[in-house]
């Protein structure tokens, strides 16, 4: 009986060695997973409760370059606008505002070529400028300043009114302004060196302006002018004398209108209405030019029975070509001349779209060659060349060459056309946008503050 209450107690005594030793071999186990884990950082808290993003923010900090914390050493706040003014620390009156321009639009900048002599009148207007506010490396330029006038002023200068001749420069003021349009310190004046000129503002705004300047548009023009005179002067070796002569009087008017325009530029004295009538009595008469040679080709076409016709034909297929080539390069100078002409930009759009559209008026001489070529090609192709000489057949064979070759001239010349109208409805319609927004002007300016460069921006 003993004996078994001992079995009974050692087996106790194994079972619960074992559970206390399988319970240490899986605390141990735990302990070195543990050991093995990152320990996770304990993040500070503040008196709210919440977690302290950053203890140490200088250490993962973008170090800023030697030139930016001279920049910043300063300790001046600069401002980022000027405002040119007549009215003592009244920046609301400004005249002219300056400030950096965007690097963005650096390709973008025309350069305009202005005089020496004109840029040091205009420095007193700038002498201030580098003192803007500019970072290095950030969007905007470091010598380029963007320049914009008061929209009332800008309107009375394109109206060519300008009743201000009395704002010398002595009466002219630099207003600082920073981002939030306050004005930062009393107003500086200009310097007294420049104190006897007169209407700076408005000698800027003349060199800047395109007003009173060659259309953007007159290179274009002078060049179609060049061809059609080059055109008219060997008009007479295919047609009469007395059609020659009637072409020359046209180029002769539609010259004189271009020079009138140009003057007109310098000169606005021109009566835009009368040079529209005379540009539309220009088009009539070559329109009514155009119909009769689009039935006169359509009537010889039917009217080719002989070789002796065939051979005619080819000759008025040529004359036919180069008349109407001069048709379609007159419709264009007039399409050129009324945009620079135009009174309303509705008007200057409509007479644009002529430049393209004019190219449908030109004649196709096709039907013309085809019916020579078929006179040429009849015989042979029949019975009867055997019967024919060695001259008709030679003859035959000229024509029908001929033909094929007048051909080609004819698509050549159109596509010549096409693509020089092309070119230059684009030109005009960008012409058109610069006119229809707002210009946008610029200087470049040197450290010392010293005009270089004038820009307007072409977009």
């Amino acid at each position: 009986m003993a004996v078994d209450n001992i079995s009974t107690i050692a087996v106790s005594l194994i079972a619960c060695a074992a559970a206390l030793a399988g319970f240490a071999w899986q605390l141990l186990r735990s302990k070195r997973k543990s050991a093995q884990k990152p320990k996770a950082s304990v993040m500070r808290r503040n008196e709210a409760g919440h977690p302290l993003p950053n203890e140490h923010p200088a250490e993962r900090a973008v170090k800023k370059p030697k030139d930016v914390r001279a920049f910043d050493a300063v300790g001046l706040k600069r401002p980022t606008m000027l405002a040119v003014t007549r009215m003592h620390e009244d920046p609301s009156a400004s005249e002219l505002f300056i400030q950096r321009a965007f690097k963005i639009d650096r390709e973008f900048w025309r350069e305009l070529e202005v005089s020496e002599q004109e840029m040091r009148r205009l420095d007193c207007l700038f002498e201030q400028a580098n003192k803007l506010a500019w970072v290095p490396g950030s969007a905007f330029e470091r010598h380029i300043f963007a320049v914009s006038f008061a929209p009332v002023l800008e309107e009375m200068f394109k109206k060519g009114e300008y009743a201000r001749t009395d704002s010398a420069p002595s009466y002219l003021q630099i207003c600082a302004i920073d981002e939030t349009g306050t004005q930062l310190g009393q107003a500086m004046r200009i310097d007294k060196q420049a104190e006897s000129e007169h209407s700076r503002v408005h000698a800027l705004w003349c060199v800047l302006n395109p007003t009173n300047k060659p259309h953007e548009l007159d290179s274009e023009l002078a060049l179609e002018m060049h061809a059609l005179q080059d055109r008219v002067e060997h008009l007479a070796e295919h047609v009469a004398a007395l059609t020659a002569a009637a072409w020359k009087q046209r180029f002769d008017r539609l010259q004189a209108i271009a020079q009138e325009l140009c003057r007109s530029q310098s000169e606005p004295k021109i009566n835009a209405s009368e040079v529209h009538l005379r540009i539309d009595e220009i088009v009539q008469e070559v329109s009514a030019d155009a119909e009769r040679i689009d039935a006169a080709v359509a009537e010889r076409a039917r009217t080719v029975k002989t070789m002796e016709d065939a051979d005619d034909a080819l000759l008025h297929a040529i004359a036919y070509m180069y008349v109407r080539e001069l048709t379609i390069r007159v419709l264009r100078i007039c399409a050129l001349l009324r945009v620079v002409a135009g009174d309303t930009f509705a008007h200057e759009v409509s007479c644009a779209n002529h430049i393209v559209t004019d190219l449908e008026a030109f004649t196709d001489v096709k039907p013309l060659l085809a019916a020579a070529s078929h006179i040429a090609h009849a015989p042979l192709e029949s019975e009867s060349h055997r019967a024919m000489t060695d001259g008709a057949v030679e003859r035959a064979g000229a024509i029908a060459r001929h033909a094929r070759e007048l051909e080609k001239v004819h698509d050549e010349l159109f596509a010549g056309l096409q693509d020089r109208a092309a070119e230059l409805q684009a030109k005009v319609d960008k012409c058109l946008l610069w006119r229809m927004h707002p210009r946008r002007y610029a200087v470049r300016l040197d450290d010392a503050g010293r005009l270089q460069k004038m820009f307007v921006l072409d977009v």
